[in-house]
């Protein structure tokens, strides 16, 4: 698939707390230690419900759009997971599939792992309707292992893209389990995306062992963040931001 490099400022962030104040959706829990739950807890702008990380297929990565209705059963579920939404319009600019059309529930079922032959990760979305052109957002992970037969040499390098547009990449190894990495800031206009249902939006991670001797690595959580008018906080003011996040929406001042 085509990928075009963003072109916004900010540079990728290891380790520190996000900075934004509210969340447009998040699958797990971001906890320390980082610990596997099952299922998992889900939220999309305050809808909530859970979904079971399982074990990947193995490989190789399946192409777009994928299947919204993956069962909770180890190595049947594809590399895109969908939350509930409706998907009829392509907005990636790469090669044309057709999309899923109505997902009317949210998928039972993630891919809990990336590994040498199963690479590839997708989140597939509907950003709100009340996002304006002016809110800012970024997309965060952290891994909850990494298997290497014990050598302490394994590496993932992740490129992480919206909608097929680069937005920054990390490096997981065994030292920085539990390290938060989060994306470059992006705009709607950045990634091609449009506030509201219908087009298929997508945060894909996709994993190089990179000739290292990892053989997998869990995810521990997925969450994409935001702060409305593209106002990033100051340090101060983010136990305020806090309060509303839960709320999973902040709309501009009229």
């Amino acid at each position: 698939m085509k990928k075009t490099q963003l072109l916004t400022l900010g540079a990728l962030v290891m380790g520190a707390a996000s900075g934004f104040g509210a969340t447009a959706w998040i699958i797990g829990t971001d906890d320390t230690p980082a610990l596997r739950l099952a299922p998992e807890v889900f939220d999309i702008y305050g809808t909530t419900g859970t979904t079971t990380f399982v074990q990947e297929g193995n490989g190789p990565s399946n192409p777009l759009p994928g299947d919204p209705n993956s069962p909770a059963v180890n190595r049947e579920a594809d590399d895109d997971f969908y939350f509930a939404g409706v998907y009829n319009t392509q907005v990636d600019g790469g090669a044309a599939y057709t999309p899923v059309g109505v997902v009317t529930t949210t998928e039972i079922a993630i891919e809990r792992a990336v590994t040498n032959g199963d690479t590839d990760n997708r989140i597939h979305f509907n950003f709100d309707g009340g996002h304006t052109a002016s809110d800012v957002f970024t997309f965060s992970f952290a891994m909850l292992d990494l298997n290497d037969n014990n050598t302490g040499t394994g590496q993932y390098d992740f490129s992480i893209a919206v909608n097929g547009v680069n937005v920054g990449s990390a490096t997981a190894t065994g030292a920085n389990i539990g390290t938060r990495f989060t994306s470059d800031s992006f705009t709607l206009a950045d990634v091609g995306a449009t506030a509201g249902p219908g087009f298929d939006n997508y945060v894909e991670l996709i994993a190089d062992p990179a000739g290292s001797s990892a053989r997998w690595a869990n995810f521990d959580y997925m969450t994409l963040e935001y702060e409305a008018g593209g106002a990033i906080p100051e340090p101060s003011s983010l136990s305020l931001l806090a309060l509303v996040a839960g709320f999973g929406l902040v709309r501009r001042r009229r």
